[in-house]
């Protein structure tokens, strides 16, 4: 998509590891626009200025009109956004970063809205299991994603590169009009559950149906809060660095052909997929048969998701100019990874469901910021030479010292107890101490 700014090739790798870049590479320089290095990452980071404005209004609006058309439009209108992207790109650098500065404005709604329905449809014990399903989607779509488009781009047909644009804004509109028939804003509205199932999701659930005012100064001064939003940020700052980063460092520091190989590529967000099924049964089991409370088991996952990434984050910036072994590190990593949607990602269901979309997007807006702080991190790591594999091994002890800090804190400062601000008028608990 776009060219190379430097066509020289042997100042273009790691000359100390083999290339392996094949001729019909991505990394060759006959891109389709002539854009500098600063102009891409003003690209790249205009959607996470966008994703900053809108989730703190998504989330008070959710919880006074529901989620369900918020998080539908939400979708549908960055699908389309998406759809335009390769037109828009022909137009001018500066309205491709428009359009990705509204595509963060109108992707920032989901998860607040996502999480508000969540809080409505998920009994109290099930929360892990059905929190993760959901959010789930994330791995499993970077899974998908990374080699379908890797192959696309390798087509002529227009190019090839606008292909995956179109392909992903074709399937979000289709997803919309399912979404459409099946969602619903809560129990109470769908129209074809049984009396049964609406009443055991009511019976489990620790929210008023009727709307209450947000507390935001008894959210802003509780201590599991800023547990949860310290540990939320560290998390994203590794999700942004899986995403933006690493593929930077496969290719630079390791002659990595990524678009060659798609499977390996995939296979770090296929076992972050596999490990939060995984776990979310196994917390959700342990929980309901009480053998461990709440707080317990966040708090280990919370450690497992950040202390055991970050150790194989910095094995991977020694593997040397092996990249299958730098693969299989990092694909470790991100199998245990994948117990933070079991952790923090669900914490805020615990302390008050009836407020989760308003939490969410309070500490969402805060992990946001680790999406144009992560690669800025990089760049000023790895100035000076950004194919030394020493300088990269200092940019992973950054991100892995982040993701244990995030642990750390979470362990310290979290809880997963309902908190007194959130529990219903007739809310009582049977619970123990958690």
């Amino acid at each position: 998509m776009v060219k190379n700014e430097d066509s020289d090739s042997e100042n273009d790798v790691n000359q100390n590891c083999p290339v392996t870049y094949s001729q019909n590479s991505s990394n060759s320089d006959d891109g389709t626009f002539d854009w500098s290095s600063s102009q891409q990452a003003n690209v790249l980071g205009a959607f996470y200025y966008g994703y900053l404005i809108t989730q703190i209004p998504a989330g008070y609006v959710a919880s006074k009109i529901g989620g369900k058309h918020i998080y539908g439009l939400g979708i549908l209108t960055t699908g389309i956004l998406t759809f335009l992207t390769p037109p828009v790109s022909y137009l001018g650098v500066q309205w491709l970063i428009a359009l990705r500065f509204l595509e963060g404005m109108t992707e920032a709604v989901t998860y607040p809205s996502f999480n508000h329905l969540i809080g409505r449809w998920a009994p109290k014990f099930e929360l892990s299991v059905i929190a993760t399903l959901a959010a789930s989607g994330a791995p499993f779509g970077n899974m998908l994603t990374q080699p379908l488009v890797g192959y696309l781009c390798s087509l002529d047909l227009l190019s090839g590169w606008p292909l995956g644009f179109y392909a992903v804004g074709v399937l979000v509109i289709i997803w919309y009009v399912v979404w459409l028939f099946v969602a619903y804003d809560s129990p109470d509205d769908h129209p074809r559950i049984s009396e049964n199932e609406r009443n055991y999701i009511k019976m489990h659930s620790e929210i008023d149906q009727n709307q209450r005012a947000i507390p935001w100064k008894k959210i802003l001064t509780a201590v599991p809060f800023w547990g949860l939003l310290v540990a939320h940020v560290s998390v994203n700052f590794i999700t942004y660095g899986m995403m933006s980063c690493l593929p930077q460092y496969l290719s630079n520091v390791l002659n990595f052909d990524i678009e060659a190989n798609g499977f390996l590529s995939a296979l770090p967000w296929l076992c972050c997929f596999v490990a939060s099924l995984l776990s979310s049964n196994l917390t959700d089991f342990l929980r309901s048969r009480r053998y461990v409370t709440t707080t317990f088991i966040r708090k280990v996952n919370q450690l497992i998701c950040t202390i055991i990434p970050g150790l194989f984050l910095v094995l991977a910036g020694y593997a040397g100019c092996n990249a299958t072994a730098a693969v299989t590190y990092i694909a470790i990593g991100m199998f245990f990874f994948g117990f933070h949607y079991s952790a923090y990602n669900c914490n805020n269901l615990d302390l008050a469901p009836q407020y989760a979309g308003v939490i969410n997007s309070m500490t969402n807006t805060a992990a946001t910021i680790p999406g144009f702080v992560a690669p800025l991190v990089v760049e000023f790591v790895t100035r000076d030479n950004v194919h030394s594999e020493e300088l990269w091994r200092h940019a992973f002890y950054v991100f892995a010292g982040v993701a244990w800090t995030g642990g750390i804190t979470f362990m310290l400062l979290g809880s997963g107890k309902l908190q007194p601000w959130a529990q219903p008028s007739s809310f009582l608990t049977t619970e123990p101490s958690q």
